[in-house]
């Protein structure tokens, strides 16, 4: 059971991401619709499998808000990011997402520094050198996804991400590891309509583009979203994390690359392959 989970969650996240690929790579509009329609859908999964009734403590809308700011943020630029750059290395960037939480721990929970977190930031680094921007950037190295732009993004999304998972850690410590899908609902309800908004001021004709080809998509990242949480958190009821999450991590980096290379048809320099190598084996120890 527990390898069945594992399995599910990280195809469900693989392939949230290929729809996001694959939108965007056929259709270069809307991409703030989009987004808002990937968190409402995800939204609708929570409200869906939640059984215990709602529950929503006054405290809870502010760490809500304030995970569903940073959510819109980190999700519209990794929509960006995954237009531009290297679905693979892409995806290992925003792993480094769980050095976030790490800082966070050491810096106010009191937990302790290991030696698998030293390693893991070291192989880190080389990994990002290795795959790296040049000083002067070719025609070919703009096709390969690692232009400065891209950089920007998907680092600015990694940030995002990973004090998405700051501040959902909070409200779990705060609140007992209850409220779990309220805390959710309320942060994707404002992801969805802020970038809602933000499509209807900013890229107001760009809305029939994504109504005409962009609906399924959405709703197929937004429903692989809901399952990959899904799937985690009956995976953490049967397996410890310590234990689960590693394996989850460098399963999905192993395909995301393969996807990369066999069917979207992604060149890689050999450095590219070893670095994205070496970035598996950091987030694997970065979760240990």
């Amino acid at each position: 059971m527990s390898a069945l989970l594992i399995l599910a969650s990280t195809v469900t996240h693989i392939s949230e991401g290929l729809f996001i690929k694959q939108y965007n790579k056929r259709h270069d509009c809307g991409g703030f619709a989009f987004t808002a329609f990937v968190s409402f859908f995800s939204m609708l999964f929570f409200l869906i499998v939640d059984r215990d009734g709602f529950s929503i403590p006054t405290e809870l809308w502010w760490y809500g808000i304030a995970a569903g700011i940073l959510y819109c943020s980190a999700s519209f630029l990794t929509y960006v990011a995954l237009q531009i750059g290297s679905y693979a290395m892409t995806m290992l960037i925003l792993s480094y997402s769980v050095l976030m939480s790490i800082g966070y721990g050491l810096l106010f929970l009191n937990e302790q520094i290991t030696a698998f977190i030293l390693i893991g930031l070291l192989l880190m680094m080389i990994s990002l050198y290795l795959v790296r921007v040049k000083k002067e950037p070719s025609d070919d190295d703009e096709k390969k996804g690692i232009s400065l732009k891209w950089l920007i993004c998907v680092g600015a999304a990694t940030v995002g991400s990973g004090m998405f998972g700051v501040v959902q850690r909070m409200q779990q410590i705060r609140f007992h590891n209850v409220c779990t899908n309220e805390f959710m609902v309320i942060a994707l309800s404002f992801s969805a309509a802020t970038l809602m908004a933000v499509a209807i001021w900013k890229n107001r004709k760009d809305v029939p583009c994504f109504i005409r080809h962009g609906v399924f998509l959405s709703m197929g990242a937004g429903v692989s979203n809901g399952l990959t949480n899904a799937s985690v958190v009956l995976l953490h009821m049967l397996m410890p994390i310590s234990l689960s999450s590693p394996i989850r991590v460098g399963l999905k980096i192993v395909l995301s690359f393969l996807l990369s290379a066999f069917l979207l048809k992604e060149p890689f320099q050999k450095r590219q392959i070893f670095g994205v190598a070496l970035g598996c084996v950091a987030v694997i120890l970065l979760n240990v």
